[in-house]
């Protein structure tokens, strides 16, 4: 397969899921440096091994960094420069956020939990770009297709659709449209600087989550009957290349968008 990437990855939640994903795709298009992110150590160990004994990444070539479970403010900054200093550089920043939040209507919600989720999934989100965007910014330009970095924010069909009514995500939707929000203003914001931010809004992939019990295998299973032409769902490496198109330089005029992969 020939390269269409060169220089460094830095992946939030990279100890797992759809981020450990997204990490082998990186590397089977010829990204060879790494900074791994996530509050799972064992999970980081776990994949900065697969790339070392499956794709001869030298451990060199792996910096591992690991978060609390709640990241801060500090923990972030520090991370982002930790790598930079390693490194000399980061050209492709990929935040994975995961699924989450309270379910229920707002008369069932408490504010508190509400609040809680967009703080995290929103600004968590928000502080690791910023810190990104910042770094990108003292870099000078790979050249004219790479620009000075590309940052992905991993995302959801949901920042584009409203939840089925028989799953009252209210918070979790009402997140995803944030971060999509926030994706394209800042995506214009610093489009002529040389920083390329988008987002990937997937549809409903693969995962432990789905298998998790019978009724949630059921209700995905209604979703995707009701929703999804290609009548499944998404294998994860799918989702993960299209964060692969949108980090290269074959995305180089793409900017501020929220690429929708839902079958």
């Amino acid at each position: 397969m020939a390269a269409i990437l060169e220089g460094v990855a830095f992946i939030t939640g990279a100890g797992s899921g759809l981020g450990q994903t997204i990490a082998y795709s990186l590397v089977k298009h010829g990204v060879k440096q790494f900074a791994l992110v996530d509050s799972d150590e064992a999970g980081l160990q776990s994949t900065a091994s697969t790339l070392e004994q499956q794709h001869s990444i030298p451990s060199t070539a792996i910096l591992t960094l690991p978060q609390p479970a709640t990241p801060t403010e500090e923990s972030i900054e520090a991370a982002v420069q930790r790598a930079a200093a390693h490194f000399g550089r980061i050209d492709f920043a990929i935040n994975e956020t995961g699924f989450g939040g309270p379910l229920g209507g707002s008369p069932d919600t408490a504010a508190a939990d509400f609040t809680a989720y967009l703080a995290s999934s929103v600004g968590g989100v928000w502080l690791w770009q910023r810190a990104q965007i910042r770094q990108m910014l003292t870099q000078s330009p790979r050249d004219a297709r790479y620009g000075r970095g590309a940052i992905v924010n991993m995302n959801s069909i949901h920042a584009h659709v409203a939840s089925p009514p028989y799953i009252a995500a209210g918070a979790y939707v009402a997140g995803r449209h944030a971060l999509l929000g926030l994706t394209r203003t800042e995506g214009a914001l610093y489009a002529a600087r040389g920083v390329r931010i988008n987002a990937v809004c997937s549809g409903y992939y693969d995962s432990p989550l789905i298998h998790s019990s019978p009724q949630m295998e059921a209700v995905v299973q209604k979703i995707v009957d009701d929703n999804v032409p290609a009548a499944r769902l998404a294998d994860p490496e799918e989702v993960a290349d299209a964060a692969v198109f949108l980090a290269s330089p074959l995305a180089s005029y793409v900017f501020g968008q929220g690429i929708v992969v839902d079958g």
